[in-house]
């Protein structure tokens, strides 16, 4: 796991950059790419604005233990101590899976996952309703 200490612009930049390029070698298609670079800016411009300090890791990973790397997770450690004070609802839309937390000790965490989805098997010899 990467980790990206996030203080100033040229950080986000960075991480940014460096989760396109993990999405480019798991295999995303270019709008993933850019889906998910997006959303690491996002997520890291909004900690600088709102937060003292955080940081932010990073990597691939699988739906099974074994297999090579199918998608990307990114966590997002907020270390205000209060509630937090990001707000997810655009990222819905983006990601396939997002989990917020929060505590006292550790302050917000944010982690969301990106997979890379496989195409149709189209070599089934099975029928929808209507085909032959």
């Amino acid at each position: 796991m990467e980790m990206f200490h996030i203080r100033e612009k040229a950080d986000a930049i960075l991480a940014r950059q460096r989760g396109r390029e993990i999405a480019k070698t798991i295999g995303f298609s270019l709008v993933d790419q850019t889906v998910i670079a997006y959303t690491i800016s996002e997520l890291a411009l909004k900690l600088i604005s709102i937060s003292e300090k955080g940081h932010m890791m990073m990597r691939p990973v699988s739906l099974y233990k074994g297999e090579s790397a199918s998608g990307i997770e990114v966590r997002l450690f907020d270390h205000f101590k209060g509630p937090s004070r990001i707000h997810l609802q655009w990222m819905e839309k983006m990601t396939d899976d997002m989990e917020l937390s929060h505590d006292q000790t550790r302050g917000t965490m944010i982690t969301f996952r990106k997979w890379v989805h496989a195409p149709l098997r189209i070599d089934s010899p099975f029928c929808a309703a209507g085909e032959e």
